[in-house]
């Protein structure tokens, strides 16, 4: 019997997600423009307001926007605002439909119906709004450069990978912003195209120009040393952030996990067994960990103890998992009966007979042959992996007490499958002519 296997168990990070779902709003139209524009009320002066992109290697473009359309697409923000998408692009339609659409105002309005259509969950009309809108070169960079960022965030949504990575590198390129929650993006972005290595490159970058990085990106960064086996490198970053919060389970059992996929089991047994001394080790996930652990690393009536103290403090509760691990690490730990009593207890939560097939192997070894028999045809009935080893197991047992025809009967059952067709011949000649096989 193997230890069972923990790599790779609890890199909590199957979700690495990254703010991808975070909208850029579009801005408020910039007042109704015909000839002139207006003065803001409150000054009497124009507005102005500070250049977002002063690396922008595109000039704003001129715009203008009719006054009634400008109209419109305030009230469709109006709409969209107070949570009415239907509305909002009824009313952008309008406008876009207008003869007296200019680029800017069409340009605007698939900026804003892009967004409306996203809340209503459609990703490809959103993303296609906002790829049209982009290529009319229409908005002011306050507008184009978000809707560029914005469009890279959908597609990361969308699962369009590449062409995320693609957007960002054109936000960059053009706005001449290279702020760390875009590179974040793309990072992200490579990670879910299972571009490691540029994932990590970028990821580094987006870290190095952050003062305070976002949890989601160091946890995008290990899972990228994780896919190209770089164990070191993850085992370092968490070891970073385990040393800022020595307290947080999650860390710590995600570097348990970096140890043990980097063939450093005794590390992670030390990390874990540390942290049940500290009174982290609570739930029957943190117990079942620590035990599986014990196992590996050779020490599996440490793991079946632990168990044990997990189900006397209600740590953990009754479960046909948890009382299998508890009957391997007996089985590890060479203590058939307790294995055998704890295999027990699992056989009635169990969807499928292995659990019984175990209890029978090992009750055929202690020569309980009635009990052995008894689990060994419930977990036929109930169905096995290693249907071959349950007929010899039931054949030798049934040997054992006496019933011949049904001893031949299981053996003969296991001469069909080609694991078990050698030894299940050796049997039936021995209890044919009165014998059994001589043990080896």
């Amino acid at each position: 019997m193997h230890a069972p296997n923990v790599k790779k168990l609890v890199l909590c990070l199957g979700a690495v997600s990254l703010l991808a779902a975070g909208i850029a709003s579009a801005s408020r139209i910039p007042g109704e423009r015909s000839n002139e524009q207006r003065p803001s009320k409150s000054s009497g002066k124009a507005d102005k307001t500070e250049n977002a992109y002063p690396n922008a290697k595109r000039n704003d473009p001129k715009t203008d926007m009719p006054g009634s359309l400008g109209t419109k697409l305030n009230k469709a923000q109006e709409a969209a605002s107070d949570g009415d998408a239907d509305k909002a692009i009824a009313l952008i339609d309008e406008v876009i439909g207008d003869k007296k659409v200019t680029p800017y105002a069409k340009a605007f309005g698939l900026y804003l119906r892009s967004n409306a259509k996203w809340e209503k969950e459609d990703g490809a009309g959103a993303i296609a709004d906002l790829k049209e809108a982009i290529a009319l070169d229409a908005l002011p960079n306050s507008n184009q450069f978000p809707a560029i960022y914005t469009l890279a965030q959908f597609q990361l949504q969308e699962e369009q990978y590449a062409d995320s990575a693609k957007s960002i590198d054109l936000y960059i390129e053009q706005s001449g912003d290279k702020k760390a929650e875009a590179l974040a993006v793309k990072a992200n972005a490579l990670y879910r195209a299972d571009k490691f290595q540029e994932a990590i490159d970028t990821m580094k970058q987006a870290i190095a120009a952050s003062d305070k990085p976002q949890d989601s990106w160091n946890q995008i960064l290990m899972a990228s040393y994780f896919e190209l086996n770089q164990y070191d490198e993850a085992a370092k970053l968490s070891e970073s952030q385990l040393q800022k919060n020595p307290n947080d389970k999650k860390l710590i059992q995600q570097l348990a996990s970096i140890y043990v996929n980097g063939d450093q089991s005794e590390k992670a047994l030390k990390l874990l067994s540390d942290a049940k001394a500290r009174g982290l080790i609570t739930t029957s996930d943190d117990y079942k960990l620590l035990a599986q652990l014990y196992g590996q690393a050779e020490k599996p009536a440490e793991g079946a103890a632990l168990l044990e103290e997990g189900f006397q403090k209600g740590a953990i509760q009754p479960s046909y998992e948890m009382y299998k691990l508890l009957g391997d690490s007996y089985a590890l730990a060479e203590n058939e009966p307790k294995a055998i009593d704890a295999y027990g207890k699992a056989s009635p939560l169990a969807k499928d007979g292995e659990a019984d097939l175990l209890r029978g192997q090992l009750q055929v070894n202690n020569q309980q042959w009635a009990p052995a028999k008894e689990s060994l045809t419930k977990a036929l009935q109930r169905g096995v992996k290693r249907q071959g080893a349950a007929y010899v197991l039931l054949g030798n047992a049934e040997n054992e007490l006496g019933n011949k025809s049904a001893a031949i009967a299981a053996m003969e059952k296991a001469q069909g499958y080609e694991e078990t067709r050698q030894m299940a011949g050796t049997w039936l000649k021995m209890i044919k002519g009165g014998g059994v096989p001589k043990k080896k």
